[in-house]
């Protein structure tokens, strides 16, 4: 689980640990994903978590993930999660090639490296991949040419990877989130403070942002064996913001 430590990816691991799981999460920074498993395994039992501190862009790192995970907690993987912030807002003028190349590092060949190291260990009775991206890559918007792209092509290499192994009954799921109260939200909005949390819930459907754990409730669901049937997959979890902003427009008398 990359972005372990707070926000949507800590909201998941918990989720997961709720139904029985053995859970690694990784981070970055040490000391915030060193709290973060401490947290959870003062829940759920220590021997249950463990917190690494990794750098998704890194393929050593994610191999190192993957060994120590399977060294601690047995061969068989059952689930991977794949989740981690966002490539930066720059405005397409501003977006170099090292920008550019640095961004699909983190975000797209995350996952590619994920899955490749992880999907041989996938167990005889299947499992899950899932992919969190933003919904933003359904509606565009100024200065977010990068995530629009780079999370375009995580969902075009989910669907085709739900292709190739759902013979193995393993399913393949992506999952787009809209406004959540995050960590990650709190320092965007600290860089735009003509917004708030209430202005942004205000334009939604369901009125409100979402909570991090009612994002992490689909996630689990979509993981759990009961749901084995669904792959290939790009599920909006919004408050409805993918289906309209919630304006209202009366009609106007019929005499007019």
């Amino acid at each position: 689980m990359g972005g372990g430590s707070d926000g949507l990816g800590f909201a998941i691991a918990d989720r997961l640990l709720r139904e029985g799981a053995f859970v690694t999460i990784f981070a970055r920074r040490a000391e915030k994903i060193s709290a973060a498993a401490d947290q959870l395994a003062d829940r759920y039992g220590q021997d249950r978590v463990l917190g690494l501190a990794a750098d998704c862009s890194v393929d050593a790192d994610l191999e190192r993930v993957t060994a120590e995970t399977l060294a601690r907690f047995g061969e068989a993987v059952h689930v991977l999660v794949t989740n981690d912030g966002g490539p930066p807002i720059r405005r397409i003028s501003e977006l170099t090639d090292d920008v550019w190349l640095q961004a699909f590092a983190r975000h797209f060949f995350y996952v590619v490296r994920s899955v490749r190291a992880t999907l041989p260990h996938m167990t005889a009775e299947g499992g899950s991949i899932l992919n969190v991206v933003s919904g933003v890559v359904e509606r565009p918007a100024v200065g977010m040419a990068a995530p629009v792209a780079v999370w375009s092509a995580v969902i075009g290499y989910a669907k085709t990877l739900a292709l190739e192994v759902g013979k193995h009954d393993i399913t393949v799921n992506t999952l787009l989130s809209g406004y959540f109260d995050t960590p990650l939200l709190g320092r965007t909005l600290d860089r735009q403070p003509e917004l708030s949390k209430a202005r942004l819930g205000s334009g939604l459907p369901m009125g409100r942002i979402g909570k991090p754990r009612e994002f992490a409730d689909v996630a689990g669901a979509l993981v759990s064996p009961n749901l084995r049937f669904v792959t290939g997959a790009v599920i909006p979890v919004d408050g409805g913001a993918g289906i309209g902003m919630g304006a209202s427009f009366d009609s106007p008398p019929a005499s007019e």
